[in-house]
């Protein structure tokens, strides 16, 4: 479901809109290319859309190429505004 949302900026960054999740108060940005792309899970991808939706975030949601699903939100994301 989120990946089919993703929309290409860049040859190594993509876009999951604002939106997608009703929650997000600003869209998300992942890094990598579209090989590493197609072995993300989609719930890595939810992940970063809910770290989209934590209050005080600004500009952006980072996801970096070695982004995997887990429990909570991954660290490898830098939630502009709180760093």
């Amino acid at each position: 479901m989120f990946k089919e949302r993703l929309k290409r900026i860049a040859d190594y960054e993509w876009e999951l809109p604002k939106g997608t999740k009703s929650c997000m108060k600003v869209p998300a940005r992942l890094f990598l290319s579209e090989k590493l792309l197609k072995q993300v899970e989609d719930g890595a991808i939810e992940q970063i859309a809910n770290v989209a939706c934590l209050p005080g975030i600004q500009k952006h949601a980072l996801a970096m190429p070695d982004m995997h699903f887990g429990y909570s939100h991954f660290f490898k994301v830098a939630a502009k505004g709180f760093l």
